[in-house]
């Protein structure tokens, strides 16, 4: 397979990694129930585009005589945390095709988080090198251990993420909420304007000040295709925010009424052209920019952006000690759907590598850049 490198071998038991997807990866991807049991559960349709996105992408398979039993993504980008500049690596895609656990069910049912962990899974325990040293990942480790940080958000009530990250040593350091904005009818805004290539670098200067305290900020993405929205009061930019196309296939609401219901409205015309649970499509909000004293405009933003795209749904994710989280999280603002759907709960885990106390610290006592594309 083409640039497909072998890490680690144990009887017929391989650790490859790659730095693009391949169709085998996008083909078991397109079937991967994301999501957990008793929440809202879905599949991903433009798969291929997101394991493509921007940034350093590497591919892990552990295989068994050929047979890909499971995967992980990581996705890299430079980081500064406490005036130190660092590697970051994202965890996407994690996913386990066949059951891999070391020990039967029946002896862990009263064993603790701590127990479990030390019982890891076949998965977990050949990729923990990486997890020591993620630059294997990029150059085979030949110029030692880079400081970098490991990174996933991971659902307090998906035991098996918990496990898998417990397993690679990822700690908690914060919580990130996941949450709905939505218009049935949208209202038009005249003040919409797309932000114009030559005043990008303006922008990103402000979009840096906005999240100044906040760690793994990283403005790759913002100003991809050309959508970055903004509206200007006396000239100047008061709010703004990217958006991204995203599709999703629904298995579950996570509540049996709400799929009662969606089964009974699809059959509305009018419900379904907006709300189709095989083709649900959505917008995840990124880079989200707001001059304080203009939240108001903000809100017109988001409601102009789903008229403007022909939608009626986004999502955001937010670290819940953000102060941004505060000023657009207020549920009467949000729509109807964030009332049905609720919100998406979970932990932010960090695995520090070769980085002192300091910059540790420094992660704990501050909030983190959330990007909702890259974790939808």
């Amino acid at each position: 397979m083409k640039d497909s490198r072998t890490l680690l071998t144990y009887h017929d038991l391989t650790v490859e990694v790659q730095s693009f997807p391949g169709e085998e990866l996008i083909a078991h991807m397109l079937e991967t129930v994301l999501g957990t049991p008793g929440g809202l559960r879905y599949r991903h349709t433009d798969i291929e585009e997101r394991l493509s996105s921007l940034g350093e992408n590497y591919f892990m398979f552990l295989r068994k005589g050929g047979k890909m039993l499971g995967s992980v993504g990581f996705c890299g980008r430079p980081a500064s945390a406490a005036g130190l500049a660092h590697d970051s690596w994202l965890i996407r895609y994690f996913s386990i095709k066949a059951p891999m656990r070391s020990v039967p069910r029946r002896s862990r049912q009263n064993e603790s988080r701590e127990g479990k962990a030390d019982r890891t899974s076949v998965l977990g325990r050949f990729i923990r090198p990486i997890f020591s040293n993620p630059s294997l990942l990029r150059d085979g480790g030949m110029k030692g251990v880079m400081p970098a940080v490991i990174y996933g958000i991971v659902e307090n009530k998906n035991l098996r993420s918990v496990n898998f990250s417990d397993q690679t040593g990822l700690e908690k350091v914060g919580e990130v909420s996941g949450f709905a904005f939505s218009r049935m009818n949208p209202r038009r805004s005249r003040r919409l304007e797309l932000m114009p290539p030559n005043k990008q670098e303006e922008m990103l200067s402000l979009v840096g000040e906005f999240y100044r305290d906040h760690t793994l900020f990283s403005a790759d993405n913002i100003f991809r295709d050309n959508h970055y929205y903004v509206i200007r009061e006396s000239g100047r930019v008061v709010a703004g925010l990217k958006t991204h196309p995203v599709t999703w296939r629904i298995v579950d609401f996570g509540s049996e009424w709400i799929n009662r219901l969606a089964k009974l409205l699809v059959k509305v015309p009018s419900v379904s052209r907006r709300l189709d649970p095989d083709a649900l499509r959505l917008l995840a909000f990124d880079g989200i920019y707001c001059e304080p004293g203009h939240e108001a405009a903000l809100y017109e933003l988001m409601e102009g952006v789903l008229e403007r795209e022909d939608h009626y749904l986004a999502m955001l994710m937010m670290d819940t000690r953000s102060p941004h989280h505060h000023l657009i999280s207020e549920p009467k603002k949000l729509g109807i759907l964030h009332r049905v759907l609720g919100s998406f709960d979970a932990d932010i885990r960090i695995r520090f590598i070769n980085l002192p106390d300091h910059v540790k610290q420094y992660y704990m006592d501050h909030p983190a850049f959330i990007s909702t594309y890259d974790n939808t």
